[in-house]
């Protein structure tokens, strides 16, 4: 269960994240340089999709390192005003609950002793 969930939100935030940044560029923008400056700012995520396809615990683990950042930024943004500021909310929130199905992930079938 926890494994859909971690993949429902690893795609969501693909899909909130990517989408926001054509949504939000300016009228005059070339489209290829909305793409390039999509593919800088997620490839590194996309490079964590085996460890939401799969859900192996060291890949799991270097994804939270990495939503470490991703938060950082998003939580920026949510300094600014309303269009962006809406859309960093979703990313935040996308971003933490990505975060702890991820840890829940690596903590699953660790028994206490």
């Amino acid at each position: 269960m926890i494994l859909v969930l971690l993949r429902l939100s690893y795609a969501l935030l693909l899909l909130v994240g990517i989408s926001g940044l054509f949504t939000l560029a300016p009228p005059d923008t070339h489209l290829v340089s909305t793409v390039i400056i999509a593919l800088v700012l997620y490839i590194p995520l996309l490079v964590m999709a085996p460890a939401v396809v799969d859900g192996n615990k060291r890949q799991c683990t270097w994804l939270c390192f990495m939503l470490l950042f991703y938060f950082c930024g998003y939580a920026v943004q949510l300094l600014d005003p309303a269009p962006v500021f809406t859309l960093a909310v979703a990313k935040t929130t996308l971003t933490v609950v990505l975060f702890v199905l991820a840890a829940m992930q690596i903590r699953q079938g660790q028994h206490a002793d």
